[in-house]
């Protein structure tokens, strides 16, 4: 995506071949399909680091069931059962898959 002539995600480009037009495409349909979710700056939760907060914050608030990560902070027991908690699971991308039913092959 371009703006004021220099490219805004130069890595996502470069890995998935995405023009400008097609990364512009795909960020127009995450505007219309996502659901806006208001943080709270002073939430707190057992995650070792504080920039995961906005990610667990956002599926605890967002209503997810499935948090899908590869991140090692969110398989700690104090996190998984937190998030139970909240009915979300946490899984990495071969258990999401596998609950929906795809094939990563």
């Amino acid at each position: 995506m371009m703006t004021g002539g220099r490219a805004i995600y130069p890595r996502l480009q470069a890995l998935f071949n995405l023009s400008d037009a097609e990364l512009l495409e795909y960020a127009q349909f995450l505007h219309d399909v996502a659901d806006i979710v208001t943080l709270d700056p002073i939430y707190n939760a057992p995650m070792r680091d504080p920039n995961d907060l906005i990610v667990l914050q956002t599926a605890k608030f967002g209503s997810a069931d499935l948090l899908c990560t590869r991140d090692a902070d969110f398989f700690t027991p104090a996190v998984i059962s937190y998030c139970a908690k909240s009915g979300i699971e946490i899984c990495d991308e071969a258990a999401a898959a596998r609950r929906l039913g795809l094939s990563l092959d």
